[in-house]
């Protein structure tokens, strides 16, 4: 049952996430190369980065079958903000303990410095903060 006022927000909750260079799925197992940023490097007036997002859910059997939508929400150093930076809208296959958001774009700010991405599922007022040094080179 859906709580009113939480859209279709049901059980699901995000328990974290991380920042990777490579995340996949074999066997119903996570496999992660160079993960848990506290970093990156990018080129001199990059407007963003390219990266894997892994994101530890917790869910429940009633879950599966229900649509999300989950945004990442940025800010950089000196306070800009972009709402939902990235987004997607998905159909929860499985009582799923994690899920792998391949190759995707976030921005930056043109400033060195500490950036902010926010996870949040549509509907929901809990999110989850992944902190990143941006440094150009």
């Amino acid at each position: 049952m859906v709580a009113a006022g939480w859209g279709n927000f049901g059980d699901m909750r995000l328990a974290g996430a991380f920042f990777a260079d490579h995340a996949e799925v074999v066997d119903d197992m996570l496999n992660v190369e160079g993960g848990v940023w506290a970093s990156t490097t990018v080129p001199v007036h990059a407007a963003g980065f390219q990266c894997c997002c892994v994101v530890l859910c917790d869910t429940r059997r009633r879950d599966v079958g229900a649509d999300y939508t989950l945004h990442i929400d940025a800010a950089g150093p000196t306070g800009r903000r972009w709402p939902s930076a990235w987004s997607t809208t998905f159909r929860l296959p499985s009582a799923m303990k994690f899920m792998v958001l391949p190759q995707i774009g976030l921005p930056v700010e043109p400033n060195a410095g500490r950036h902010v991405y926010s996870l949040r599922l549509e509907g929901s007022n809990e999110r989850f903060d992944i902190p990143l040094d941006v440094v150009f080179q």
